[in-house]
């Protein structure tokens, strides 16, 4: 009881330091994004599942609209992770081996990124490890509990795909064990661990259906199976950043190492089973060049408690545990440092922004704002929020061809809205009309694109804003909007 005690001051200390944290940080682009998805709640977004988007609506409805209180709640979360990591581990190898993986995980440089930042990685970390720890109940004789590990893993799902590997290499881990000892499957844990999470992901599944699946996949089935080694160096430095290089290393050959616990028995098995799946996810997604670090998040608490229970009993462990943790709390302080700065830029941007839409030229209808990208235009979108509800988002992205973001699925500028009249002899099959036709804008983005080029029938630079990391932004004013040729 008294480790227990001490587990939650080190935890409710380290929540404090982050609470205090994000109360004097400013907004992320990714936190305004999210914020943006819970004010037009769908089926599903572009980015993932629709759970975040729902998350953030609810809270905020809560606590009365503000994204304030909505931030708060993530390092409350870490908190929970951190507990339900203590219980289960704890359960599972005891309690050294579980204080250990706890310290260890709150040392990541990801984890503590996670914890002040608002985005699907803790809510899916914390519901995975709630399914585990009610999967360890259920072993242990609790029949029940297998519906509440579903239940769980359904609602991790809802944050990321990614997490349904969990379930999935439990339900696999449940057969083979099964086919060994020769006798009949049991179908209680088979059906939860299934079908509550095929259940929970039906809506966001039927969602990218109608959207040929390109937020899901994004690749023609070709290029999806090959190898791509031109992004490998760009995702291993990424992976390194997000676990720092020591973590990453021993992160990594332990990941391998589990995989051998499949065929085991006892802890090692279920482990193996829990973390195998989204290991080999993790290489696979390395292999085709692309970011390996979600899967490998899915997988961490499995992995770093694999590591730490076979670690423990040798005589460096103390010193070499103590001494990776110290270096991955360093790269955190230094991420966390370049947050501040990178968070601390947008509310000086988007002052320089509001000067500059004094300076627009009156037009009818009004004037709008496009922004560079889906990260600046949400944060801008935060900074010229309407007063009146509007499909519109507050700030929009340059039209494209290209389904690369939630802005390419929301109303844009460039929409013709159907009506009977004719409006333009141009238009006459498509019986429709632009809004915003004729009006003026500022496109605020470090480069112009050919798209912001066409579409108005003049583009000035207005003013310069130069970044903490050497960059810069240009606002251009744009005048006389006329959409892109046909």
């Amino acid at each position: 009881m008294n480790n227990s005690r001490y587990v939650l001051g080190f935890l409710g200390l380290l929540s404090v330091l982050r609470i205090l944290w994000v109360s004097m940080q400013g907004v992320s682009p990714q936190e305004a994004y999210y914020w943006m998805c819970g004010e037009r709640l769908a089926a599903a977004f572009f980015d993932g599942p629709p759970g975040t988007g729902f998350l953030v609506r609810s809270i905020s409805t809560l606590f009365g609209g503000s994204l304030d209180w909505v931030r708060l709640l993530w390092p409350v979360l870490a908190f929970l992770g951190s507990w339900i990591v203590w219980l289960l581990v704890r359960s599972l190898v005891g309690e050294s081996v579980s204080a250990w993986t706890v310290v260890a995980l709150n040392t990541l440089p990801d984890f503590n990124q996670h914890s002040v930042t608002v985005g699907p990685w803790m809510p899916v970390l914390v519901c995975v490890l709630g399914g585990l720890f009610f999967v360890n109940a259920a072993e242990s004789g609790g029949r029940s509990d297998w519906f509440f590990a579903g239940g769980l893993f359904g609602i991790a799902c809802l944050f990321r795909y990614e997490a349904l590997l969990v379930p999935a290499g439990l339900i696999l881990g449940q057969l083979v064990a099964a086919i060994k000892s020769r006798a009949r499957p049991d179908w209680v844990p088979i059906i939860a661990l299934g079908a509550i999470p095929a259940f929970c992901l039906w809506p966001p599944l039927a969602w990218n259906a109608r959207l040929d699946w390109i937020p899901v996949f994004g690749r023609t089935l070709q290029t999806f199976w090959r190898p791509q080694p031109g992004g490998w160096a760009t995702d291993a430095m990424d992976y390194f950043g997000d676990f720092s290089f020591g973590c990453g290393v021993v992160l990594a050959f332990g990941g391998v190492l589990m995989l051998r616990g499949v065929a085991g028995c006892g802890v090692e098995r279920f482990l193996g089973w829990a973390a195998g799946p989204a290991v080999l996810w993790a290489w696979y997604q390395f292999l085709i060049g692309r970011p390996l670090s979600a899967a490998a998040w899915i997988a961490v608490v499995p992995v770093l408690a694999f590591l730490v229970s076979i670690g423990i009993r040798h005589r460096w462990f103390a010193i070499g545990a103590s001494a990776l943790s110290f270096l991955a709390l360093l790269s955190t302080l230094l991420h966390l440092r370049h947050e501040s700065e990178e968070r601390g830029v947008w509310a000086s941007i988007a002052t320089e922004i509001h000067a500059a839409t004094r300076e627009m030229p009156a037009s009818e209808g009004g004037g709008f704002l496009i922004a560079e990208d889906a990260a600046q235009a949400a944060v801008f979108a935060l900074y010229f929020k309407s007063s009146s509800p509007s499909a519109y988002p507050p700030v929009f992205v340059p039209e494209s061809p290209a389904l690369v973001s939630q802005f390419g699925i929301w109303p844009t500028y460039a929409d013709f809205i159907e009506t009977d009249e004719v409006v333009d002899e141009y238009f006459t099959e498509q019986k429709g009309y632009n809004p915003f036709i004729g009006m003026n804008a500022l496109y605020i983005g470090s480069d112009l694109p050919q798209t912001i080029k066409g579409a108005f029938s003049e583009v000035l630079p207005l003013r310069k804003i130069h970044l903490p990391d050497r960059r810069s932004l240009t606002i251009h004013l744009c005048l006389d909007y006329q959409t892109l040729p046909l």
